[in-house]
This record gives structure tokens, C-alpha cells and sequence, in this order.
């Protein structure tokens, strides 16, 4: 039983977005952008928490080299959340 949980989580999806693909004045396209930042941001959140996790590990071992991990660490995050951004200027126009 445990095998179709995601199948009728996806298919639920599609039944709820059906009436979106197929409208043809582009109303109530906004269950579809919803779901577009709702993904992304939870993508983001896992990510930046990976990222924060390895960098916490990394100092924890090494103390000596935070200096040094700092700056990829900030960068690595600028381009996490860059992808969420991008996500919320999709959302916007659809």
C-alpha cells in the first residue's frame, strides 16, 4: 500500500491542475504558481539546510579553517536562494 501513496499524491495533483491546462482565458492559473514557490522554496529550505550542516561539520572538525570556508559558504547560499528568486519571477508571470 505504501508503493501508491505517491502515485495518488501525483495524480491528485493532476486532477487538481487539469482545469488550468486546458483553460483558455488563462484564469485560475494561480494554483500552478502556488505550487511552482511552494516547491522551490521547500527545495531551497533543504538545500541551504545541507549546505548550513556541512559547514557547521566542517568547522566543527577543523576550527582553524571557518576563515577560510566562510566566503564559498555565503556564496554557496547567494546561488540557492538565486534559484528561488527565479522561481518567484516564474510564478509572477504565469
Amino acid at each position: 500500500m505504501k508503493k501508491w501513496i505517491p502515485v495518488l499524491t501525483v495524480m491528485t495533483a493532476m486532477l487538481l491542475m487539469s482545469g488550468d491546462a486546458f483553460a483558455q482565458d488563462g484564469g485560475g492559473s494561480n494554483i500552478g504558481a502556488g505550487m511552482t514557490m511552494g516547491l522551490a522554496v521547500l527545495g531551497g529550505a533543504l538545500a541551504q539546510g545541507i549546505a548550513a550542516k556541512g559547514m557547521f561539520e566542517s568547522v566543527s572538525r577543523n576550527p582553524q579553517a571557518a576563515a577560510a570556508l566562510n566566503a564559498p559558504f555565503y556564496v554557496g547560499l547567494a546561488f540557492i536562494e538565486s534559484l528561488c528568486l527565479f522561481a518567484l519571477v516564474v510564478a509572477f508571470s504565469i
